[in-house]
């Protein structure tokens, strides 16, 4: 498959994972526990995959720093799993640590040049809002401000992997897609 149709993949399972995230928790809210813990751990589950295709698109040439932000977006799978399953830890412990997970793909993403900055920017504003969710007084102070960033963020990055792909590494950026001054 081509790196295109890979971030185009990659895009529509980041997209199936917003509803099964969001389905989880209209199922918790309606009373029906059961129901959103298993749409949370489909959703964990799920999710496991984005972040490996994530660190398959962005591996070369930053192998070690995108493996590095996959592990820890797989941490944050696993304990949005182990919350599902309530071993240890929430939904919202979950978050924090995919609040990590943002800042360093955001990161990235800055960093490859594969798609514009302000996506990369956008991506690292979503791990601000995520990490409000180390303290729980505090994420619940900025609700629904914070989960709200942290949506948008990630909902343009979705995005742009379905309808734009990623640009190849040192692939020239067309004038009209910049940020910024022009020279």
């Amino acid at each position: 498959m081509s790196r295109q149709g890979l971030a185009r993949l990659t895009g529509a399972l980041y997209a199936l994972n917003f509803v099964l995230g969001i389905s989880a928790m209209v199922l918790t809210r309606q009373g029906h526990a059961s129901a959103g813990d298993f749409m949370t751990l489909a959703g964990a589950l799920e999710y496991a995959v984005v972040v490996i295709l994530l660190g398959r698109l962005f591996d070369d040439p930053h192998r070690t720093f995108s493996w590095s932000v996959a592990a820890i977006g797989l941490a944050g799978c696993a304990t949005g799993a182990a919350g599902a399953l309530h071993l240890f830890g929430s939904t919202a412990t979950a978050l924090a640590v995919f609040g990590l997970y943002c800042l360093g793909l955001g990161a990235l993403v800055s960093r490859s040049a594969r798609a514009p900055g302000v996506v990369g920017a956008l991506l690292m504003l979503s791990g601000c809002a995520w990490l409000t969710y180390v303290d729980l007084s505090l994420a619940r102070l900025l609700q629904p401000y914070n989960m709200a960033l942290g949506i948008i963020g990630e909902l343009v990055f979705t995005l742009w992997l379905i309808f734009a792909g990623l640009r190849a590494e040192g692939e020239r950026v067309p004038a009209e897609a910049r940020v910024g001054p022009r020279v």
